[in-house]
This record gives C-alpha cells, sequence and structure tokens, in this order.
C-alpha cells in the first residue's frame, strides 16, 4: 500500500475513527515502514499547544444582552421608586412629618440606583467576589450619606412618631437594597463571565 494513502488515515487511526480494515492496514504498515512510523509517532504525541477554550461568539452576546437588560430593570425600579417618593414627599404637608418619604424611600433607591455606576466598571475588578462586595459598599454607604444629608436638611429636631416609623422603613429598605446590590452585582458579573 501506497504510504499517502496511509499518511491519510493516520489521524483517523489516531481518533479511532476508522475501520477495522483501515486500522489493520495502517498497524501493519507502520510495522515496516519508518517514515509513517515516525509520522504517526509525532501526531500520537500530545501537542504542546493547549486549545483556548472560550465562549462561542453568539453566547457571549446573550450573555452581555442579558447584563445589559438586568442593569435596565435595576434602573427603571430604581427611578420609579424615587419618582414615587418624591410625588408622596411633595404631597406631604409641611411640619413634623416632612422629609418621611424621603427617609422611607428616596434614599435608599438613590443609593442603590448610584452603586450602578459601579457596574459600568466591572471588568476593572480582579474578581466577581470583590466587584460583588464594591457593590454592596458603595449602595450602603451613599445611603448612609444621604440619611446624614437628610438629618441635616429636614433638621429633625422633635422626630415625632411618624418619621421614627418612617426612619425604621427606610432602614429595612436599605438593607433590602445593599442585599439586592450584592446579589444582583454577582449575578450581573456571572453574565459577564468574571470570574
Amino acid at each position: 500500500m501506497e504510504c499517502n494513502v496511509v499518511k491519510d488515515l493516520i489521524p483517523l487511526y489516531i481518533d479511532n475513527c476508522c475501520s477495522k480494515e483501515s486500522a489493520a492496514i495502517v498497524k501493519e504498515h507502520i510495522a515496516v515502514c519508518s517514515q509513517c512510523k515516525e509520522l504517526y509517532e509525532s501526531m500520537k504525541a500530545p501537542s504542546e499547544i493547549a486549545p483556548e477554550l472560550s465562549a462561542p461568539a453568539r453566547l457571549s452576546r446573550i450573555n452581555d444582552w442579558r447584563a445589559s437588560i438586568l442593569q435596565s430593570i435595576m434602573l427603571v425600579v430604581s427611578f420609579a421608586v424615587i419618582t414615587t417618593g418624591v410625588a408622596l414627599e411633595a404631597a406631604t404637608p409641611s411640619g413634623g412629618i416632612n422629609g418621611c418619604w424621603a427617609a422611607a424611600l428616596i434614599i435608599p433607591a438613590t443609593g442603590l440606583l448610584l452603586s450602578l455606576v459601579n457596574w459600568y466598571f466591572v471588568r476593572l475588578y480582579k474578581s466577581r467576589k470583590v466587584f460583588s462586595r464594591s457593590s454592596l459598599m458603595v449602595t450602603f454607604c451613599i445611603t448612609v450619606c444621604a440619611y446624614i444629608w437628610a438629618w441635616i436638611h429636614y433638621g429633625f429636631e422633635g422626630l415625632e412618631r411618624p418619621f421614627l416609623t418612617f426612619l425604621g422603613i427606610g432602614i429595612l429598605l436599605t438593607a433590602v437594597c445593599s442585599a439586592l446590590s450584592i446579589i444582583l452585582s454577582n449575578q450581573y458579573a456571572r453574565m459577564l463571565g468574571k470570574e
């Protein structure tokens, strides 16, 4: 049998993809032909070049799209809560309960909204864990700063009972927003392929 035919069959023989007859022919030929045996040995040896595995481009685009949708939903929800809080605050008369809706809705939603800015820098973080914790800290720090500003702006001297109730709701909502921030930022980074 000609060497050219055997050379064509060697890759199939190595991968066990040829018929038994073809495998027998290759086996017999490389036993007597040193040139084909040398080719067989070189092809059978493991390659030094490791194949680079990456997500298919289509899957990557789908994940980018999903991450963008998640970020958009977070923006819309935050804006909706802030808008609702502003409308309720505007309808609240001046006096002891002025600022209640700011403490209950506007401040926690603003903290979550502004933490989404951090999401644009996800690729700068070493890991998904660091990114998620950073998003949590941004949400928490912005919210605390906003509560300090509200304290100064509204001057809650009397701290009437309704305000304390709204403040409690705001603190609870801040905890929910902080939890959402760490969970959703982790999911967002995972969608973008961050390890």
